[in-house]
C-alpha cells in the first residue's frame, strides 16, 4: 500500500481506541482524529458526488430541458397562431371590402334596373295618356261639331224671329242660316 493509505487505514483503525483515552478538549480538535476525520469527509464526499451526478443532476437537468422545449414550443406556438391572426385578419379585411364591393354594385344595379322600369312604365304611361288625351279631344272636336249642328238648328229659327222683330219684316232662312255659319266659323 501506499504510506498515505496505510496511515489513513491506521488512523481510521486507531481511532475508537485513542477515543477511550480520556483526554481534554474537543475531540474534532484533536490532531490525532484528523486521519480519521478526512477519511470519511472523502468517503462522504465520493457519495454525495456520486448521487449528485448518478440521480439529482440528470432529474433537474431533464426538468430544464423539458422547461426550455416548453418555452420554445409555447414561443413558437404564440409566433404561429400572432401570423395565422395576421392572415385571418386580412382575409377578413379583404373579404369585407370585397362584401362592400359587391354591395355597392348590387346598389347600382338595382337602382339602373328601378331608373330602366321607371322610365319604362312613363314611357308607358305617356303613350297611353297622350292616347286619351287625342281620343278625348277627337271626342270633344266632334260634341263641338254635334253641338255646333244643334247650335245651328237651335239658332236658326230664334235668330230668325228676332230679326223679324228687329227690322219688322220677314227674313230669309238662307241669309239668317249663312249668318250663323259665319258666326260659327268665326268662333
Amino acid at each position: 500500500m501506499k504510506p498515505a493509505l496505510r496511515s489513513l487505514f491506521v488512523a481510521f483503525a486507531a481511532g475508537p481506541a485513542l477515543a477511550a483515552e480520556p483526554g481534554g478538549g474537543m475531540p474534532q480538535l484533536d490532531p490525532t482524529w484528523f486521519p480519521s476525520q478526512l477519511f470519511w469527509l472523502v468517503v462522504s464526499f465520493l457519495v454525495l458526488y456520486a448521487l449528485v451526478s448518478g440521480l439529482i443532476h440528470p432529474r433537474v437537468r431533464s426538468v430544464l430541458t423539458a422547461r426550455e422545449k416548453a418555452i420554445t414550443d409555447a414561443i413558437a406556438l404564440a409566433e404561429e397562431l400572432k401570423r395565422d391572426a395576421a392572415a385571418t385578419k386580412g382575409n377578413f379585411e379583404q373579404q369585407g371590402s370585397e362584401a362592400r364591393a359587391q354591395a355597392a354594385q348590387i346598389v347600382a344595379t338595382a337602382q339602373a334596373a328601378a331608373a330602366k322600369e321607371s322610365a319604362e312604365a312613363h314611357a308607358t304611361l305617356s303613350g297611353e295618356i297622350e292616347a286619351r288625351a287625342a281620343e278625348s279631344h277627337k271626342q270633344v272636336a266632334k260634341a263641338v261639331e254635334r253641338a255646333g249642328g244643334q247650335l245651328e238648328a237651335a239658332a236658326l229659327p230664334l235668330a230668325q224671329e228676332i230679326s223679324e222683330k228687329l227690322i219688322g219684316r220677314k227674313v230669309d232662312a238662307q241669309a239668317v242660316r249663312a249668318a250663323i255659319g259665319n258666326l260659327l266659323k268665326a268662333a
